[in-house]
């Protein structure tokens, strides 16, 4: 995270309160009491991830850090720079989520349209935000920049402006005091931000645990995730895995199992080097005792190797949880 990245707690008191009614209703929805873990979905937005120009690695970095928050992402999409497209997207994950991202579509050109789109979502209008036309201003003479945003100027400098038109009743916050993006927060929980990995990541980084603790009510809890590996096959061990599912599933512990993946190298030193796992069987949940006892079980029951808590490795293979 940057050093200088800060969160004004005061500053999204609007996406503050709506989320959190969010966050009471639907867990009551689905039977749940409020201090289940917040649902989450992000919305990739862009042409070139679609057509196989860019790779997406905003939703693997989103993921891990809610992942690390205790918040449970339950939808990833990519959409393109569409408006009905962006609009239907938003519109669903808004009301069946309590935490929506955006990542992509912000900037001067005329495919940049995720502001404009998400305002059409709820029936907004877009304006001007004269504060982030302000900080822009200032940050890019800091710089030395020699267009300036200005509504009004040359074709240049209506194109720079057009990165600080925002749905009218947004609320604006600057998590990150190096950089003029903001997080514009549409509807109560869509949070919009820049595509551009460096950008996303710092303010996905300095924004999103003020807005979980607030959401929450209380301090983040991460999830845990055990490993165990297995040279058993996993049509062999597939009963004994739904078994303990279904025992461990009451007490908030998902199990999952992953064929030829091959963990990261932060294993056990007890781990022999040359060991390759058919199978790595993963316990996730929040209560260390409860994975803890899950793991052990499965060590047992598989034959199996415990392979500590490492992340995945980040790449096709990896882990989805």
């Amino acid at each position: 995270m940057l050093a200088r990245c800060w969160l004004r707690r005061g500053a999204s008191g609007i996406c503050r309160t709506v989320a959190s009614r969010r966050l009471l209703s639907s867990s009551a929805a689905r039977g749940e009491s409020a201090s289940n873990s917040p649902t989450a979905a992000l919305c990739i937005i862009g042409d070139e991830i679609l057509n196989g120009k860019t790779l997406d690695i905003n939703s693997y970095f989103f993921a891990k850090r809610c992942f690390g928050l205790g918040v449970e992402v339950e939808k990833i999409e990519v959409v393109p720079d569409k408006y009905s497209a962006i609009a239907g997207s938003v519109q669903q994950l808004s009301r069946s989520h309590d935490i929506v991202f955006t990542s992509g579509g912000i900037g001067p050109t005329h495919d940049d349209i995720t502001y404009s789109a998400v305002a059409q979502a709820f029936g907004s209008k877009i304006a001007y935000h004269a504060d982030t036309l302000a900080r822009m201003r200032r940050i890019m003479a800091s710089r030395g920049a020699t267009t300036m945003p200005d509504p009004y100027g040359t074709p240049e400098q209506v194109a720079t402006a057009r990165m600080a038109l925002f749905p009218a009743d947004a609320t604006v916050v600057y998590p990150c005091s190096d950089y003029w993006v903001p997080v514009v927060c549409a509807a109560g929980n869509v949070h919009m931000l820049p595509g551009i990995p460096k950008l996303f990541e710092d303010l996905l980084d300095a924004y999103l645990p003020g807005l979980v603790a607030r959401l929450s009510g209380e301090a983040a809890q991460a999830f845990t995730r055990a490993l165990v590996g297995t040279r058993q096959r996993e049509s062999a061990i597939a009963p004994i895995l739904t078994r303990l599912q279904e025992r461990y599933a009451p007490r908030g512990v998902k199990i999952g199992s992953y064929p030829d993946w091959i963990p990261s190298r932060n294993t056990p030193s007890d781990v022999p080097v040359d060991w390759k796992p058919l199978v790595v069987v993963s316990a996730v949940g929040k209560n260390k005792k409860q994975v803890a006892a899950c793991r052990e079980e499965l060590r047992q029951l598989l034959d199996g190797v415990d392979l500590g808590t490492s992340e995945p490795a980040a790449n096709a293979g990896g882990e989805q949880v």
